[in-house]
């Protein structure tokens, strides 16, 4: 299923980007590059991080964190006149401290005040369809994939670790713009989406959903 995914996001990618390599050559100008600046609110369907000695749940006592990513891209000018694509790079944070239900390798239930640091690094397509005579709104799909460092601290001895987990990301939202097709105008508008994240670690738990609203602005 995982290898599935990411055969169909690579495949989206690279049809994108030929689509776009013939336009670019013929009218020899380079895309503007796009900033973005997303506000996320997380909450982890399911986040259990299994280190040697416990297992710490937090999805009871981490819904609603809100994390911060900033991201680079740049649209790909395409013979679809209907669709735009946007491929990207982004990186976030999310910080939170609490105490948390754990569970020791001899199955004893006890909790502690444990601290974790979460940083995403993501890359993938947003593919936005222009409605015929409306392009002040735009839905949009994003197909994405990355790894996210998680570093779990606490005093108490054998949960303090750092993981790395890979995931797939999905996300469906609407773009908002007065001036969709002048980037040099500088301000892109902003957008509102929700995003569905799925680690693919098997000895780690990680999947929740975000809702994130996005600045946009071209350089």
């Amino acid at each position: 299923m995982n290898r599935w995914i990411y055969i169909l996001l690579s495949v989206g990618l690279m049809s994108a980007l030929s689509f776009s390599e013939t336009n670019q050559e013929t009218a020899g100008v380079s895309p503007p590059l796009e900033i973005t600046g997303t506000f996320s609110v997380l909450n982890p369907n399911r986040l259990v991080l299994s280190s040697r000695e416990y297992k710490v749940s937090y999805s009871k006592n981490f819904l609603g964190i809100s994390a911060f990513q900033l991201g680079v891209g740049f649209p790909l000018k395409t013979r679809l006149t209907q669709f735009e694509f946007y491929p990207f790079a982004r990186v976030g944070y999310a910080r939170n401290q609490g105490s948390y239900s754990m569970i020791s390798q001899s199955g004893e239930i006890s909790e502690a005040d444990v601290t974790l640091n979460w940083v995403p690094l993501t890359a993938g397509l947003r593919t936005e369809y222009r409605i015929p005579g409306f392009n002040l709104i735009r839905p949009f799909l994003v197909t994405a994939g990355g790894a996210e460092w998680l570093k779990q601290t606490s005093s108490n001895p054998g949960v303090s670790e750092n993981f790395w987990i890979p995931f797939y990301n999905i996300g469906l939202g609407l773009s908002f713009s007065d001036s969709p097709n002048n980037p040099s105008s500088g301000f892109g508008g902003f957008s509102f989406s929700m995003n569905f994240q799925n680690g693919l670690k098997r000895d780690q738990q990680a999947n929740s959903f975000s809702y994130d609203l996005t600045v946009h602005f071209f350089l």
